[in-house]
């Protein structure tokens, strides 16, 4: 770990969008609503879902990592959604799924700490976002947040964690500081991983308390967005009152 006297030292912060600074969870019923239609269950919710979560798992670093042609996530996410409704003998279209899927990411809620620290921290640091996403997913939340830089996936066309490092790279060469200088926050592997191949401090924020399926281990371990105020040397008043105000 790095002791808390040198991150004053820091000049960027990177961060994450879905489950770092929005949480995606708070859209799970809208998404199944509209894909399901009349036939929406919250039994067909966690059903389909966990199915979701399994093609995710198991294929979704192939696609990022492996595939040497981009694929933009939902195109990605059309393929999960063709299979879940071939294995279920579904007439639903997997590309109408794949496209309320990825929209409704964009509504997700943010969580009680993001605006006090895009706030507060964005005073003494230029922010930048580093997301895995496709437009659709991010432009509503672009609305409300204010990024110094935003490095999106279906703009660069590369992940955090594609062989390549390509996503983090542009992040150094458009800042043109040493990758140590620069903190990344994200909730998953692919973060930690991505940003620590090129030498990027890490900070994983584990607001679910997950596993981290990674063997780097990132330079800070929090919960909340709170402790990394703490981190880059900020103090808050503990009486500061943290609300959502977003809609």
């Amino acid at each position: 770990m790095i002791g808390v006297d040198n991150v004053k030292e820091f000049q960027v912060i990177c961060i994450d969008m879905f489950q770092t600074l929005v949480n995606i969870y708070t859209r799970r019923n809208f998404i199944w609503q509209r894909i399901l239609g009349e036939e929406y269950s919250l039994e067909l919710q966690e059903l389909y879902g966990q199915q979701l979560d399994r093609q995710i798992f198991e294929k979704f670093h192939i696609h990022i990592s492996e595939s040497k042609e981009f694929f933009n996530l939902k195109s990605i996410f059309e393929i999960y959604f063709s299979q879940i409704f071939k294995e279920n003998n579904l007439s639903y279209e997997a590309k109408k799924a794949a496209e309320i899927f990825t929209g409704e990411h964009g509504y997700a809620v943010p969580y009680e700490d993001t605006e006090m620290f895009l706030d507060i921290v964005g005073k003494k640091y230029p922010i930048c976002l580093v997301s895995d996403a496709d437009f659709n997913m991010v432009a509503p939340l672009l609305k409300k947040f204010k990024f110094d830089k935003v490095f999106i996936s279906e703009e660069v066309r590369a992940y955090k964690k594609d062989s390549e490092n390509k996503m983090f790279k542009k992040v150094l060469e458009y800042y043109g500081v040493e990758p140590g200088r620069i903190l990344h926050i994200g909730d998953s592997s692919s973060d930690i991983i991505g940003a620590s191949n090129l030498g990027i401090s890490t900070c994983w924020i584990n607001r679910h308390d997950y596993k981290l399926k990674s063997d780097v281990e990132p330079t800070y371990k929090v919960k909340t967005l709170i402790e990394v105020l703490s981190i880059l040397g900020i103090e808050v008043d503990n009486n500061i009152n943290i609300g959502i105000k977003y809609a």
